[in-house]
């Protein structure tokens, strides 16, 4: 992809009850390095927020002009999930590169967006759809990376079908091409959805180990994190389902289901919970096969099938 000589990039944050971390992620957008012809839009959806934003409030208050006009900040009355929310600040959104960034995340390194322009230039002929960046988790030192092969986790940079979720890019003709986030799920594995359409439309998407995003997972506005492997147990399930061979709905049902026994002591009571929605779910839900091409791309890029 050939990089236009000037425009805007769109920042997307939705926030639920982090006030304070929304705020330290906005100052890290704005201060981040600009490229000559291009301005910096930062979406922020307050995602139906039930604490105060006063501490949000007053900084906006306080940013110079130029600033503030950088910053569309929707209160939004009612909590839409992640991918709804996401849809929200997309739809408001001008530029032809979205950065998605969680509200209690940050950039580690200031040429995020210089890097992107040179990701895309760099591999212009493997049509770049999404670029997934590192995520760094502060509370529990791990990285996670776009891959579940060790050796590959290794390498500073390398083409897989997936991203994750607090902090990737994605080029705004994906979404005109292939529609925005599902709106099946209202929270876990919208990313899995979008990834496996984008791959079908015949885009890729890269890792790059060059952008960092420290993620810290703060507890509030947060879900148990039992109810998020749940919904993620779930709704990896129905993506599997929506997109894959049949075989890989059985797999991914075992091995999700093996690792919540694993993660919560053998909570039985959740799992079968969990059993019963997913019939409900796929009931819901149509088939779109992914083409052998697509399967190909996710092979050869040691792409995650069966779970």
């Amino acid at each position: 992809m050939k990089v236009q000589e000037q425009g805007i990039i769109s920042f997307v944050i939705i926030s639920f009850n982090r006030a304070e971390d929304t705020r330290v992620v906005v100052r890290n957008v704005l201060d981040l390095q600009d490229v000559a012809g291009f301005e910096k839009e930062i979406i922020v959806i307050n995602n139906g927020s039930d604490q105060s934003y006063r501490i949000f409030d007053d900084f906006l208050a306080a940013l110079a002009k130029e600033e503030r006009a950088l910053v569309d900040y929707v209160d939004n009355p009612e909590n839409l999930g992640v991918a709804r929310g996401r849809n929200l600040g997309i739809s408001r959104s001008k530029g032809e590169l979205l950065i998605f960034i969680d509200d209690d995340a940050e950039f580690v390194v200031p040429d995020v967006i210089p890097i992107c322009f040179k990701k895309l230039e760099q591999y212009a002929e493997r049509n770049i759809g999404i670029i997934a960046f590192r995520e760094y988790r502060t509370k529990t030192e791990e990285w996670y990376i776009a891959t579940k092969d060790k050796a590959q986790a290794k390498e500073a940079e390398f083409f897989t079908n997936y991203f994750v979720g607090s902090g990737h890019m994605v080029r705004r003709e994906v979404f005109d091409r292939v529609g925005l986030y599902t709106t099946e799920f209202f929270y876990g594995m919208e990313e899995y959805d979008l990834a496996y359409k984008t791959i079908e439309a015949g885009y890729t998407i890269l890792y790059t180990s060059e952008v960092t995003v420290h993620h810290h997972k703060n507890a509030s506005g947060r879900a148990a994190e039992k109810t998020l492997t749940r919904w993620n147990l779930e709704n990896k399930t129905v993506v599997a389902y929506k997109y894959l061979p049949l075989r890989y709905v059985f797999s991914h049902l075992f091995f999700w289901s093996a690792h919540f026994l694993k993660e919560f002591r053998f909570d039985v009571f959740t799992l079968f919970k969990a059993w019963r929605n997913i019939p409900g779910k796929i009931s819901r839900t149509e088939r779109q096969p992914i083409s052998s091409r697509a399967l190909r791309y996710i092979e050869t890029v040691k792409g995650r099938l069966w779970y």
